[in-house]
């Protein structure tokens, strides 16, 4: 059985293992089940034989032996089989942008779908719907950060499978992070103009980020409808309409009847948002389009712009490492503080302990060596006493010495314990 310490299997020790005997041993070895470490090397890219290749093995047949790909920005690169934890690849590769693409090329990739997009559409119309009843909020977690209502659900999925594409073509991977991956999330501020005023909207999240590495660095994408204010009037039956499509009775007032307002209402345009953050430190920036449609027709320059910000993300990610090394670090002073105070009262406390029952002792001591003088006087009075006396004089002695108990023995002192031998 496997010792449950905390220690690493890099994906280059599982891959030598699992090619080396059957999966069964090797599960055992670690304490868990075989289907268990088949969906761990399915988690860490690690290809393993295939049914029937130990047999095959030991027929004699010559088996071939399937290479380990390399691990790109993101994937789990080890496991820790005591507890489950993975270890994210997190430095750079080496960029490779592909050459640039003919429009005979161009029109063959319109078909192309990114892993992200594929089956997406019916997924996000199958959910539900904001509070407003406008956004999707789509039953499943792990999908692609958008937040969209029904009517741009389309083009937002045309323009993210368009833009996830263009990045990995310039050798930049987008994909779902990976529970560990420790970038916080803004919220969706869907206002064209945000203000202080706290916006109340249940919008969807997702439970993994859409992540862009940029070189190894995380990068999180949300693509969100931006909401207008929009000036709106009560039509009845609890419903508001805008107030262009308003049309009054003709020879009725109706103004008493139709309350206005303004909301923020869905605009058809869309917002590309990418943030990263370390420790406290948080960085993003928005692309907001002035027409619908507007970002899809500059998709390459939208892309130069985010790989621009490069050199913004990684110092927004070194300085939140500074922060959090700062922060260990004055952490770590404190508990040193702590543990040189808490000695120190540790200290104190046996020193006191020890003297109390030093003086305990000595004040036991001291009071019998006072009643034996004491009674010592009376004694020596009584030699001529009468024997009525004398009986009387030996019991109160006992008496005495009763109450004031016995004299310390050689034990009662062995069994004090100087501050050195307390805890």
């Amino acid at each position: 059985m496997f010792s449950l310490i905390d220690i690493m299997i890099t994906r280059l020790e599982l891959y030598q293992r699992v090619w080396r005997e059957p999966m069964v041993n090797i599960a055992k070895e670690f304490g868990v089940s075989s289907s268990y470490l088949a969906r761990i090397c399915s988690r860490l890219n690690v290809p393993r034989p295939a049914r029937g290749y130990w047999a095959q093995v030991s027929a004699g047949q010559h088996m071939v032996k399937r290479p380990l790909p390399e691990a790109r920005p993101g994937d789990e690169i080890s496991w820790n089989p005591s507890d489950g934890r993975c270890e994210i690849q997190k430095w750079a590769q080496k960029t490779v942008e592909t050459p640039n693409v003919t429009k005979r090329a161009r029109k063959r990739n319109l078909d192309e779908q990114h892993e992200l997009i594929v089956d997406m559409k019916p997924i996000f119309l199958a959910g539900n719907l904001s509070r407003d009843g406008s956004y999707l909020k789509p039953s499943k977690r792990n999908l692609l950060d958008l937040v969209v209502t029904s009517a741009t659900l389309s083009y937002a999925l045309e323009l993210a499978n368009a833009l996830f594409l263009a990045f990995e073509r310039k050798g930049h991977r987008v994909v779902l992070a990976h529970q560990n991956e420790s970038i916080s999330r803004p919220d969706v501020d869907t206002r064209d103009i945000p203000t202080k005023q706290t916006l109340f909207n249940n919008l969807w999240s997702p439970g993994r980020k859409t992540v862009l590495y940029l070189n190894g660095n995380p990068v999180g994408i949300t693509l969100f409808e931006i909401t207008d204010a929009t000036a709106m009037r009560y039509n009845g039956n609890g419903k508001y309409i805008k107030e262009t499509d308003f049309v009054a009775r003709k020879g009725v007032h109706m103004d008493h009847l139709h309350w206005k307002s303004i909301q923020d209402m869905p605009s058809g345009r869309l917002c590309v948002q990418i943030y990263t953050s370390n420790y406290d430190v948080k960085w993003s920036r928005q692309w907001k389009e002035p027409r619908p449609q507007e970002l899809l027709k500059k998709i390459n320059t939208l892309v130069n712009e985010v790989l621009a910000c490069e050199a913004e993300v990684a110092d927004a990610i070194n300085k939140g490492k500074q922060h959090a090394d700062a922060e260990k670090a004055r952490w770590n002073e404190m508990q040193e503080k702590w543990q040189t105070e808490e000695l120190e009262r540790k200290r104190a406390k046996a020193i006191k302990e020890s003297r109390e029952e030093l003086e305990s002792l000595l004040v036991r001591s001291e009071k019998c060596d006072r009643l034996d003088r004491f009674l010592a006087t009376f004694m020596k009075q009584a030699v001529n006493a009468s024997e009525a006396s004398k009986a009387r004089l030996e019991m109160l002695i006992d008496a005495a010495m009763y109450i004031e108990g016995a004299r310390p023995k050689l034990d009662d002192f062995l069994a004090w314990k100087p501050p050195h031998e307390r805890d």
